[in-house]
């Protein structure tokens, strides 16, 4: 493993969007650079306030709406496609969020949970690009009426959420500094705080909404993610009660990206459940090396090393590795390895589907 680095003391990641291998691939390289304060640890009293270097005590102030975005008009034209309707899920809709922003949800039900059959949950939040359509180019929705979750054969199966994000301005460059993604950069997680992160509201929004049906194994109710999704399933995952376990698919950290995020922060946990990141050894801007420090970091301290794992994967995405790809380095990898990293991030290692799952099983609510 690389060397451990304290809180906002990388020298910063390129991010990669999620790609629909089809459509389009793109390689993000973030940029930024700044500090910022544990937000644990202060108290709550009222309307972030905003220093001379421009972050809170949360972070980053929260982001703002964009009115124009490439991947929010893609988006459009992919939910003509793959909408939820058509893959026989309920768009859960109706609620706006602190902002005025109405928000909505797909369910995916198709296990036949009810009352009297309950199934675990899985909620899944998409990358920047192509919102929730993106969990269709993962193979994951055929295993949703029959993937062991449960540890129980009488109840295969199991709830997908996908909660759908907002089309923000993001540190990221452009035309991605526009897009339809999560605020992970604003860390207010105080339920009880009236600035609590509005993304973060509507996501408990929506599992409460699907619990209040009755249908759902609130011990086994998991969160995962892909790219800037996985930021936001780590950073929710690890401060929201009720989470058995997260597990997020080739993201860093969300508290302490230098390079793409002007307002660092400690990494924080009030959650304390098991954590799995799985990567790619070969993955966008070194992706794999930050994982792996953050990694380090969790484990110094915010997660007993007993809760932390870490998934490295070879470039096909069917075996575990043990070490990042040097040759995809962002500093001194080769060129071509670093543009291949760029490409795979974009595809989801569909030969990993089954370990994937059985990692949600294996990690029920205690």
């Amino acid at each position: 493993m690389p060397k451990s680095r304290t809180a906002g003391a990388r020298s910063g990641e390129a991010r990669g969007i999620l790609a629909l291998p089809v459509l389009l691939l793109a390689l993000l390289v973030g940029c930024g650079g700044g500090g910022g304060s544990d937000p644990v640890s202060l108290a709550d009293a009222g309307p972030p306030v905003v220093d001379n270097k421009g972050c809170t005590i949360y972070g980053d102030p929260p982001r703002p709406l964009a009115q124009v975005s490439l991947d929010g008009t893609l988006d459009d034209i992919l939910q003509t496609v793959f909408s939820c309707a058509a893959y026989n899920g309920e768009v859960l809709e109706g609620w706006s969020d602190a902002d005025g922003t109405p928000r909505k949800a797909c369910m995916i039900n198709t296990g036949g949970a009810t009352p009297q059959h309950k199934l675990p949950m899985l909620v899944w939040l998409h990358a920047t690009l192509a919102s929730s359509t993106g969990f269709f180019t993962t193979s994951l929705l055929k295993t949703i009426p029959t993937a062991d979750l449960s540890a129980d054969p009488q109840r295969p199966g199991y709830i997908l959420l996908l909660p759908m994000g907002r089309v923000i301005d993001q540190f990221l460059p452009f035309p991605l500094n526009t897009g339809i993604s999560w605020d992970h950069w604003y860390r207010n997680m105080d339920r009880n705080s009236p600035y609590l992160n509005v993304d973060v509201a509507a996501i408990d929004h929506f599992i409460a909404v699907v619990k209040q049906r009755g249908i759902v194994d609130t011990n086994r109710v998991f969160v995962s993610g892909w790219s800037e999704g996985a930021d936001m399933a780590t950073l929710y995952g690890l401060n929201t009660p009720g989470v058995a376990a997260t597990e997020p698919y080739s993201t860093t950290s969300p508290f302490d990206d230098t390079r793409s995020d002007p307002c660092t922060v400690k990494p924080f946990a009030t959650n304390q459940r098991p954590y799995n990141l799985i990567l790619r050894a070969c993955d966008t801007g070194a992706a794999c090396k930050y994982g792996t420090q953050f990694v380090e970091e969790l484990a110094n301290g915010v997660l007993p090393v007993s809760m932390l794992d870490e998934t490295i994967l070879n470039d096909y995405g069917t075996a575990r590795v043990y070490q990042c790809d040097a040759s995809c380095d962002d500093i001194t990898g080769n060129p071509a390895r670093q543009a291949f990293g760029g490409y795979i991030h974009g595809i989801w290692p569909l030969g990993w589907n089954d370990q994937y799952l059985q990692y949600f099983r294996d990690h029920p609510q205690q």
